[in-house]
């Protein structure tokens, strides 16, 4: 499976062709300004992410804009064509935080709506033909995120954090050597404890989009004492 939604391109054949998408570098939809004419879309302006801005068409006609605010998604999108297959006619843009854009055409009357597979929701940008006007548009989309997962974490300061739990005495003896002469004495003890932890964080990859992560890890520590002259003493493990 594509990680990119199918692009569904609405409006007519003619124009100059143009892409204009954060695919190389995960940049997403930011802002859009849309200028509508009597029969047709006459220009857009759309801005990214990473600061990239583009304009296509012409900016002549009634002007209207939207932007979206950190984590807001396209929760469904509509592309009209202008009637007569030259030209696109008007988009709709739903968010999950409950915006509506809807920049369409002055004077003919809107016909087919053509529904568009949003996927994830995640815009990355727009591609389409123009030149006047806006021949033809579509949206692409990141495709629906079944899971995440992050491999290879890296912890630099695990060494420096001790767990706040309680301590646990395995098992303890005390040996006295009260002779001159070197002896030597055995206490063998052992047991296993792994303690794992899960937790949840955000991960948020640029202003348009969160994603939440589940990460699970196994963390542990081991202290142990080693003899002293005159006593042998075996500590914790925790």
């Amino acid at each position: 499976m594509s990680y990119l939604a199918p692009v569904l391109t609405i409006g007519g054949q003619g124009g100059r062709s143009f892409s204009f998408t954060g695919e190389s570098n995960g940049a997403t939809l930011k802002k859009l300004w849309v200028w509508v004419g009597e029969w047709q879309v006459r220009g857009i302006k759309v801005w990214l992410t990473d600061g990239q801005v583009q304009e296509f068409g012409k900016p002549e006609g009634g002007f209207s804009q939207m932007e979206f605010q950190d984590g807001e998604q396209i929760k469904s999108l509509s592309l009209w064509g202008n009637g007569a297959g030259t030209r696109l006619g008007a988009i709709r843009i739903r968010t999950t935080a409950s915006q509506e854009f809807f920049p369409k055409m002055t004077k003919w009357d809107l016909k087919k709506e053509y529904p568009v597979d949003v996927g994830s929701g995640i815009c990355l940008g727009v591609l389409g033909k123009g030149g006047d006007d806006i021949d033809s548009l579509g949206f692409v989309f990141i495709n629906t995120i079944k899971s995440t997962e992050l491999i290879d974490v890296y912890y630099p300061t695990l060494h420096q954090l001790i767990p706040q739990v309680a301590t646990e005495e395995i098992k303890s003896v005390t040996y006295t050597n009260n002779t001159a002469v070197a002896q030597s004495y055995t206490i063998e003890s052992s047991k296993t404890i792994t303690k794992k932890s899960s937790w949840s964080i955000t991960v948020t990859t640029n202003p348009m989009f969160t994603v939440w992560s589940t990460v699970s890890s196994i963390v542990f520590r081991a202290l142990s004492y080693w003899p002293t002259p005159g006593n042998v003493f075996f500590g914790s493990v925790m």
